[in-house]
């Protein structure tokens, strides 16, 4: 339905990539890559990519991002870039540091902006404990763009 009388038909593309591999015997190395954009005409913003936050099922175009809050970065378009390492200190326990980048704005990929360095940016680190009701994670997460830094919570895998 076209309830608030500004809905004009688009589509989304979105691409995911990534790999991991063990560096050396209790340490792992992730690098994942995403981008995605809208295409037609310009619609509400309830259908925009949006970045921010941690330890919640990706759900539609709700990204994670280290550094920022929930719902917090937002634009019909977005590319973004993270890498962790991950060291098991002893049997089932985690430490882990990660980063991630990303440009997101409206129309990002028709600008002449496009290979710029990242206007976004974010770090964290984190301890996880393999469990019988899944992983146990806390992370404290920061970014350079912000003056406040955020911890997260997650219990049990992701479906």
């Amino acid at each position: 339905s076209n309830y608030t009388g500004q809905f004009n038909p688009y589509s989304i593309a979105k691409a995911d990539t990534g790999f991991a591999f063990k560096m050396f015997r209790n340490a792992t190395f992730k690098f994942q890559t995403e981008a995605g954009f809208s295409m037609g005409g310009d619609s509400i913003p309830f259908f925009d990519f949006v970045l921010g936050g941690y330890g919640f099922i990706p759900l539609n175009n709700f990204k994670p991002f280290y550094g920022y809050d929930f719902l917090t970065i937002a634009g019909n378009s977005y590319i973004k870039a993270s890498a962790t390492i991950d060291y098991e200190i002893f049997k089932k326990n985690h430490l882990n540091f990660s980063a991630n980048y990303a440009n997101v704005e409206d129309n990002y990929f028709q600008s002449l902006d496009l290979i710029s360095l990242p206007k976004y940016s974010g770090y964290a680190i984190g301890y996880g404990l393999e469990t019988i009701i899944g992983p146990l994670e806390v992370k404290y997460s920061w970014s350079p763009e912000n003056s406040k830094g955020y911890t997260w919570f997650s219990i049990g895998f992701w479906f």
